[in-house]
């Protein structure tokens, strides 16, 4: 899929709190923040980035997953403030499946932010994008990524031994999973109103 061929402006969501929009190059100084905090990498695959120009690159190839149809990635901010990113990547259009991810600052973690996001984007990804199953692969240690995903209605599939290498050796990922069945009984039947697709701008 070209960049010509993307049916639709990226989708703006709007929570209580955040504003979920797209990257932009002003974004590469708090992200690199963020994406270089060692609270925050502990746990991630990818190897922390020890330059700016590293941060931009990423930031492009999440930019680019919208116009590709390969998935879509969104900025948090609140209150213009950039928090970190979340969304989607790793579609599989053919079995309605999408792997979400997400990172934020520590300084806003114990406060429902990323809870909140994320209700956002699943109720988006199961209501306008039609998932069937939404995969989240959390390396193992990571409770309180973990505990996020639970209290989403996420169920615990098992876990992937050596499933990544990263750092130098391979890492075990717990694969947890929500199918919109249990989204449209579960959390998301209970969203408010502006947690809901109708925040999209």
């Amino acid at each position: 899929m070209s960049p010509q061929d993307s049916p639709k402006p990226f989708p703006v969501l709007v929570t209580p709190r955040l504003v979920l929009r797209s990257l932009c190059a002003e974004d590469a100084p708090a992200l690199h923040r963020v994406w270089t905090e060692p609270a925050v990498t502990e746990y991630l695959v990818l190897t922390p980035f020890s330059s700016l120009g590293e941060t931009e690159g990423m930031m492009r190839i999440l930019t680019d997953l919208w116009p590709f149809g390969q998935g879509v990635r969104w900025v948090l901010e609140e209150e213009g403030r950039v928090l970190g990113t979340c969304g989607f990547h790793n579609l599989a259009p053919e079995h309605r499946r999408a792997e979400v991810g997400y990172e934020m600052a520590s300084e806003a973690w114990g406060r429902g932010l990323m809870s909140e996001a994320l209700s956002a984007v699943l109720e988006f990804g199961f209501g306008t994008l039609g998932f069937h199953r939404v995969e989240a692969f959390v390396n193992r240690g990571n409770r309180r990524s973990e505990a996020l995903l639970g209290r989403l209605g996420f169920h615990h599939d098992g876990c992937l031994r050596d499933y990544e290498f990263s750092r130098g050796g391979f890492v075990d990922q717990e694969c947890h999973s929500l199918l919109d069945r249990e989204w449209g009984e579960g959390r998301g039947a209970l969203l408010p109103s502006s947690l809901r697709c109708g925040s999209v701008v």
